[in-house]
């Protein structure tokens, strides 16, 4: 069972059955499937897609029949969870392809858990997969992975990238693994194929609004206002609206808060990110655990009521609503800092 991120065997297959927790991995194997079925002659009239979890079975059926006449086919099935996939399609969908000669199967679908695959239900699948053809299983992505995968393209880019800069890179963008690509590109070109720094990632970079807040709650920490306020334009230059930014600082204070209380009774950060949000980032709980030494429990109740009264303000005044974003960042320096 293969564990990369993309397929690397090129040699047409009778089965590809493809699984990972992202579908973006999904989608960019099949590609990568589609590009061996056109190379082997299987042209856009011969591929047929089943992209519901309820396919017309029959219908797959009659296709995988009729390559005797128009040569070979490739039926792919795919945008759907392998768990609503029912043991009755799953055994149907087997007597096909072992029934089919000259119809190739690109199966690619989305599976948070291993687990999943091994019990009986899917066994007859993957045991298919295996002695057919190739079970691609893309286990759950996580920063290491993503770390990894950046720097593997900026290798096949012709640029280095170190480590650290490549779980700078993960930080920024969030588990999007297109995005992550699409940044790789870019920083590669702009240290001119040779080193990327995180210097290049701050000047071209992108960074999700969380990761945004992350650098306005330091800023917030050091006292420096004035810098937090220019990150904040910096999103609303980039469209980001006011109220999704007090809900991203909501969302920030609220896990240092949880941190705090965490951490007075020696939990660590990891625990409290597998007990409230597992599938977000650990590092958004690291951070919130670190920034928790800066407050006290009392100014960080105090300042998620600020954020609670900004709320109603925004939705109810006519005040602009960057002023009282501003004033909010304002009142958390003055009141919510621990002494």
């Amino acid at each position: 069972m293969a564990t990369g991120y993309k397929i690397e065997d090129m040699k047409m297959q009778k089965l590809w059955l493809i699984l990972s927790a992202d579908s973006f991995v999904c989608a960019d194997n099949l590609k990568i499937i589609t590009k061996i079925a056109e190379e082997n002659y299987i042209d856009s009239d011969s591929i047929s897609v089943f992209d519901s979890p309820k396919f017309d079975i029959d219908e797959m059926a009659d296709l995988a029949q009729t390559v005797s006449f128009f040569g070979d086919r490739l039926i792919i099935v795919k945008d759907f969870d392998i768990s609503e996939l029912s043991e009755e399609y799953t055994e149907k969908l087997c007597d096909i392809i072992k029934d089919s000669e000259g119809t190739h199967f690109a199966i690619a679908l989305t599976c948070d858990d291993e687990k999943t695959i091994s019990g009986k239900k899917y066994s007859q699948l993957t045991d298919l997969a295996k002695k057919q053809g190739m079970l691609h299983f893309v286990k759950e992505i996580n920063d290491k992975y993503l770390a990894e995968l950046a720097q593997e393209k900026a290798k096949s880019l012709g640029a280095s990238l170190d480590k650290d800069t490549a779980n700078y890179i993960v930080q920024n963008v969030g588990k999007n693994i297109s995005l992550i690509m699409c940044e790789v590109e870019k920083y590669a070109a702009a240290s001119n194929y040779e080193k990327i720094t995180k210097e290049i990632v701050d000047l071209v970079g992108v960074k999700t609004l969380e990761a945004r807040i992350f650098d306005v709650i330091d800023l917030i920490c050091a006292k420096k206002p004035v810098k937090a306020l220019e990150t904040l334009n910096t999103l609303y230059a980039q469209g980001t609206d006011e109220i999704a930014v007090l809900g991203a600082l909501a969302t920030s204070f609220i896990d240092i808060h949880r941190c705090k209380l965490a951490k007075k009774n020696g939990i660590s950060y990891q625990t409290v990110h597998s007990d409230f949000e597992k599938r977000s980032n650990v590092y958004r709980y690291q951070k919130a655990m670190n920034n928790a030494n800066r407050f006290s429990e009392k100014g960080l109740e105090e300042i998620i009521q600020l954020m609670l009264k900004t709320d109603i303000s925004l939705k109810s005044t006519s005040i602009e609503k960057r002023h009282l974003i501003d004033i909010l960042v304002t009142q958390i320096i003055v009141k919510g800092m621990a002494g």
